[in-house]
């Protein structure tokens, strides 16, 4: 039995690589070829492994999705433990962590990757679903960190204010790719406070 688990625990490690591996050979093919035209073989030759292989680990397309999109929730996991903590400190916390919100959000390569499971969402009512229940769980968290206190309603509809912003400078920077992204974080600054250091009723 002691051996059985050494084995398994030396194995995780590979297992995890492997899956990394596919999802990042997946995300390639996705913004290569979009969603529908990447194909299981295409994704395999691009993780160098078998088209057998990948279906070790992944039933379908969606799953991969699903997979990234959890792999994204767990990035930001560090960042909404932070705000949880901050109090009334949120706000500052915010802008404090804009630069690196923006530099993130206007990545070339994962803002096409983002465009392109949007796109997908609108034909495809699995991706949708995956999409809809990871924005719910991000914002639900957020507005616990912002919304005591507020009009609730109001508050709903600047965190959309506030998300749209990010996520489309991701686009902007695809269409100009000589966007200053200093000068953008620095207005985004003031944006921010607009949208939600306002006193409390």
């Amino acid at each position: 039995m002691e051996r059985v688990t050494k084995i398994m625990t030396a194995a995780a490690p590979q297992t995890k690589d492997q899956r990394n591996r596919l999802l990042t050979a997946a995300a390639r093919c996705f913004v290569k070829s979009g969603f529908r035209g990447a194909r299981m073989a295409q994704i395999a030759a691009e993780a160098q492994m078998s088209t057998g292989h990948i279906y070790h680990y992944f039933d379908s397309k969606e799953q991969i999705i699903a997979e990234m999109v959890r792999g994204h929730i767990e990035e930001k996991e560090s960042i909404f433990g932070r705000l949880e903590r901050a109090g009334d400190q949120v706000v500052d916390l915010m802008v404090d962590n804009l630069e690196e919100s923006v530099d993130s959000s206007a990545n070339p390569f994962w803002s096409a990757l983002t465009l392109e499971m949007t796109a997908e969402a609108m034909r495809n009512p699995k991706i949708a679903d995956i999409l809809r229940t990871a924005d719910a769980e991000m914002k639900a968290r957020l507005f616990t960190c912002l919304g005591e206190g507020s009009d609730q309603e109001e508050l709903a509809t600047r965190l959309e204010i506030f998300i749209a912003l990010i996520q489309g400078i991701g686009i902007r920077n695809i269409i100009n790719p000589k966007l200053d992204l200093p000068a953008v974080v620095s207005i985004v600054k003031e944006v921010v406070e607009n949208l939600f250091r306002r006193s409390k009723p």
